[in-house]
């Protein structure tokens, strides 16, 4: 568990500060104990910040935020990357050069330089949440995995984006107040839950599981959703061959203890 955070100024000219985005660390500090980490664009229009639980790569090469070679692709990323090394041979054959041996961070990196966001996600199998700046395209993305496991929240107001991991991380910007949302206070006390994309705070809102948001510096937003889960057949169409009740609960115990085991193996990274 780590945690993201970044800031995007657009239509008004004071910089992104070191000491905004150190406070935003600070609030998601139980995220990640072992690094603490920020990047502020040439232009200071953009930050991001990064807490660290080291889990995978556990090399000082793998702190974030991280970069490619030059420089121009920056991220902060929460999350694994369940077959980051398929991806990395994958990018290797094309002539991507990693610095680390095991990060699945340089893997994101490389793999949005190579294939865009659009196909990044269709690539990629695993839980995240992270962010992305592209100097050359003047472009930050963020995204969330497919079920949502892995949270990302963000609010957009005054000409600036602020986006984390955590609500408490966005409340420490100076510029976001905690003001209750009577939509999703309603939703709350009716459903004891609030759907995405509200939260309990007016105007902070969770992206939705599945999701990515592309934004411009002039602060335009694209919003699109890159995964859905397929709709299964009703039990009346499934090819039981005849079997009696006590054969089908067998069928499908052995089919559950299959993926489970198919699950934990494609995990042991």
């Amino acid at each position: 568990m780590c945690g993201v955070a970044g800031i995007l100024h657009f239509g008004r000219s004071d910089p992104v500060t070191s000491n905004i985005l150190h406070k935003m660390n600070n609030a998601m500090r139980h995220r990640g104990p072992d690094g603490d980490g920020i990047y502020i664009s040439k232009n200071r229009r953009i930050g991001l910040g990064h807490r660290r639980l080291s889990i995978i790569d556990l090399s000082e090469g793998a702190s974030q935020p991280m970069s490619n070679g030059d420089g121009s692709v920056w991220i902060s990323y929460n999350g694994e990357i369940y077959n980051h090394q398929l991806l990395r041979s994958q990018l290797e054959t094309r002539g991507y050069h990693f610095h680390s041996h095991h990060s699945d961070t340089e893997v994101l990196v490389h793999g949005y330089e190579a294939w865009g966001i659009a196909t990044l996600l269709e690539k990629i199998d695993g839980m995240f949440a992270f962010i992305i700046w592209d100097e050359k395209k003047n472009r930050l993305t963020f995204a969330r995995d497919r079920i949502g496991i892995k949270p990302i929240y963000f609010t957009k107001n005054l000409g600036v984006l602020v986006i984390a991991s955590e609500i408490k991380a966005i409340l420490a910007h100076s510029e976001v107040s905690a003001k209750v949302s009577e939509a999703a206070l309603y939703h709350y006390l009716t459903y004891l839950a609030t759907p995405a994309p509200l939260t309990m705070f007016d105007g902070i809102y969770k992206l939705p599981a599945a999701h990515y948001v592309e934004v411009d510096q002039g602060g335009s937003f694209r919003a699109a959703r890159y995964w859905a889960p397929e709709k299964s057949n009703g039990l009346d169409q499934l090819e039981l061959g005849g079997l009696d009740e006590g054969a089908v609960a067998n069928k499908y115990q052995r089919s559950v203890l299959e993926r489970l085991e198919a699950s934990v193996q494609k995990r042991m990274m």
